[in-house]
């Protein structure tokens, strides 16, 4: 019967032990700014990342060309030699050839956001 017992008290504790554990989550940082408006250097970050966001969508860009692309215009670096690899990468990366290629470069150094 002891023995009966100490089992059934050892399997209570091993199932209580797991909610025990848990603790109250602490506030996330976005539960802690929640209602809270956002810096004028995130703000500003954030149209930042809407704008580069669209312009990579508008030039079709792709994999590690959409990446080299993103942290150029992030950076404010961006410019025509910058953009000329960029597009040239994308070119490559989607194996276009002649006329395509030529066509595809074209567009893509035009486009503007």
């Amino acid at each position: 019967m002891h023995r009966f017992a100490a089992i059934l008290g050892l399997a209570a504790a091993i199932l209580a032990a797991p909610s025990l554990a848990q603790q109250p989550a602490s506030p996330t940082a976005t539960e802690a700014t929640k209602g809270k408006a956002p810096s004028p250097a995130q703000a500003a970050q954030q149209q930042r990342m809407t704008t580069c966001n669209a312009d990579a969508s508008q030039r079709n860009l792709k994999g590690d060309a959409r990446q080299s692309y993103m942290s150029g215009c992030l950076s404010g670096k961006m410019n025509q030699t910058t953009l000329m690899k960029v597009c040239n990468a994308q070119a490559t990366q989607d194996k276009l050839t002649s006329d395509d290629r030529k066509t595809y470069l074209s567009t893509c150094l035009k486009k503007s956001g």
